[in-house]
């Protein structure tokens, strides 16, 4: 049947197309886990999409190409990939989920029925985690403590936020991507830099008069170096003290002995 489906598209051979599906694929095996339930939509449906543009099969779900006319050649082929995703979708979700969406047979009106209902679920949690963002600071913390608090809030940003995908049927000349991965690191920049303790002001000022703005990990990198070197610093600064304090009590310590200072009784015998 797979040999009959892919003769009636010369295309349906390449597997840069989206009619193209490897035999290896399973038709019963969940997408991605944990499943969809009533709390995890925006973090699953963020999932589903990548997995689904790696397999090159978003479009199904996108509806940038809808079900052909019924007399096209490639709609047999079509019917059938629409099926696989179906079939992906339906064990992508939690039973009760599933239950209603067995019936369905299109996968781009399961994707926007479970959008419609689930995609409100998470909106209180993200306006959590950016109000804590933004009201991080670093005070008591080390700077790669203070760094850590805040990756873990970008990370579940990240999954709360459904990144545009670009769906052109030619390869995208576009510098939407780039400009979207600059805009999210200058973010992150500065929700770091606004974070650090007075100490770090000057590298704050030079990061941010840097073009472009470098990447969080390299400023990271920069300011635990900073740190390091405040630490040293100090630490210098209180063997020196301590030194100065041990000369000095050396000093005036005067031998019974010999009336010498420098040295007791005992220690000169």
């Amino acid at each position: 049947m797979v040999e009959e489906c892919i003769a009636s598209s010369s295309q349906a051979d390449s597997a840069n197309n989206y009619l193209y599906l490897h035999p290896s694929e399973n038709l019963a095996a969940p997408l991605v886990s944990p499943v969809l339930d009533a709390s995890n939509y925006l973090s699953w449906s963020r999932l589903i999409l990548t997995v689904l543009n790696a397999k090159n099969k978003v479009e199904f779900v996108l509806g940038t190409h809808p079900c052909p006319e019924k007399d096209h050649q490639n709609l047999s082929v079509w019917n059938r990939w629409n099926n696989m995703v179906v079939s992906w979708l339906v064990h992508s979700v939690s039973l009760p989920i599933r239950q209603s969406i067995i019936l369905m047979d299109i996968a781009l009106d399961i994707w926007n029925d479970l959008k419609t209902r689930y995609s409100q679920g998470d909106l209180s949690r993200t306006y959590d985690l950016q109000l804590e963002v933004v009201s991080l600071n670093q005070g008591d913390l080390f700077v790669t403590e203070y760094f850590t608090k805040l990756r873990i809030i970008w990370d579940e940003l990240d999954t709360f936020t459904l990144i545009p995908i670009c769906t052109c049927s030619v390869k995208c000349s576009c510098s939407v991507n780039s400009i979207i991965s600059q805009r999210k690191c200058e973010d992150h920049a500065m929700q770091f830099l606004r974070g650090l303790n007075d100490q770090y002001s000057n590298i704050r000022s030079h990061v941010l008069l840097m073009e472009p703005i470098p990447p969080i990990s390299k400023i990271f990198s920069l300011v635990a170096q900073q740190e390091k070197q405040l630490a040293n610093n100090i630490f210098v600064s209180i063997s020196s003290i301590n030194s100065a304090n041990s000369t000095r009590t050396s000093s005036s310590t005067l031998c019974t002995f010999r009336g010498k200072h420098g040295h007791t009784e005992n220690v000169y015998f």
